[in-house]
């Protein structure tokens, strides 16, 4: 997609969602959180955007801390947020949620939650989950995704495309492509492909810098009342891996945060919300209470309580009070 393209279609989701909101559709939308759903809201990362062009960050992945700040106050004024935890407690036993019921949810625990999401959730008193990698918390860099846009996007256009399309992506923008390609890899195929991502690209330099909340910075968001819950314990793909390798990474994750007196509540989102029946079947003997899925919707107690969806959102989607009213209820962006 070209940037025209991008522009024209950003120009018209905005005009839809600002028709949806002059003539009532929205205000009907957020009536269906009528006490027997909730809106469980998925962030990953709070950037500024300067910062998130320097990184290569996937659009779909953060939102710049003015957007996060304003989406938190229109989530007051129209929803009623509780603790993840809450949600997924009431609707195990079956329970009524208030109207408009939300919660507030973070993948992967990105140190930039720390210096822009938590300032603005505590300056209005709002709670918020963290799901951590346990691995890989005070690690550096990021996650592979990242360094394949990073290595892509310090190239130019139609080199990338060249290096993308000889590592098998599908035509599209090389990035996003690549990224799509390489999840359906089993691991040991994945990190050969990167080391030839690498060979290809050797003049890229990649500098490595702590992207993600080492156990200090989580102490003190824990302390300050964010609840941290498990993200798997390497954000391998569940359901690429064999029974064995699966249910350690479950269990690893859920014991390496309860041994810091974390992950209180057993709750689980699966890594890229890459889950079957086989996973979810571990994710219980493991011990794990609910867990959450990338699938979009909104959760209710007729969910299977290991397949809860989520709502995701990003700069791109919800930078708006017209776009953030449209996504949040659920319906199709």
């Amino acid at each position: 997609m070209s940037r025209l393209d991008e522009r024209l279609a950003a120009w018209f989701r905005r005009g839809r969602a600002e028709l949806g909101l002059r003539s009532g559709r929205s205000a009907r939308e957020r009536a269906r959180l009528d006490g027997s759903r909730a809106a469980v809201l998925m962030y990953h990362r709070v950037l500024p955007r300067a910062r998130a062009r320097e990184l290569a960050v996937e659009a779909g992945m953060y939102v710049t801390p003015e957007s996060f700040a304003r989406q938190l106050d229109w989530l007051q004024s129209e929803f009623r947020v509780l603790p993840l935890h809450e949600v997924a407690a009431r609707l195990r036993a079956d329970e009524p949620l208030p109207p408009r019921a939300c919660a507030i949810s973070f993948d992967d625990g990105w140190r930039d939650n720390a210096e822009h999401a938590a300032p603005a959730l505590a300056a209005r008193g709002l709670p918020a989950t963290v799901f951590l990698v346990s691995r890989r918390v005070g690690t550096q860099g990021a996650f592979w995704p990242d360094e394949v846009a990073r290595r892509l996007a310090a190239l130019p256009p139609r080199e990338a495309a060249d290096v993308a399309k000889a590592l098998g992506a599908a035509p599209g923008p090389a990035a996003a492509a690549l990224v799509a390609h390489w999840k359906a890899l089993r691991d040991a195929e994945r990190e050969d492909a990167l080391d030839e991502l690498r060979e290809l690209t050797p003049r890229v330099g990649v500098r490595e810098t702590r992207e993600l909340l080492d156990w200090s910075e989580i102490d003190a968001l824990a302390r300050a009342g964010i609840d941290f819950e498990s993200h798997g314990a390497s954000h391998a793909l569940l359901t690429q891996l064999p029974s064995e390798l699966a249910a350690r990474e479950l269990e690893e994750s859920l014991q390496a945060l309860r041994a810091r007196g974390l992950a209180r509540h057993a709750l689980l989102a699966y890594p890229n919300g890459a889950h079957d029946p086989g996973v979810r079947k571990l994710a219980k003997q493991a011990g794990y209470a609910a867990a959450f899925t990338t699938a979009r919707g909104l959760a209710c107690a007729d969910h299977d309580r290991f397949e809860l969806p989520r709502l995701g959102l990003h700069e791109d989607i919800s930078a708006s009070r017209a776009e953030f009213l449209r996504a949040v209820p659920g319906r199709a962006l």
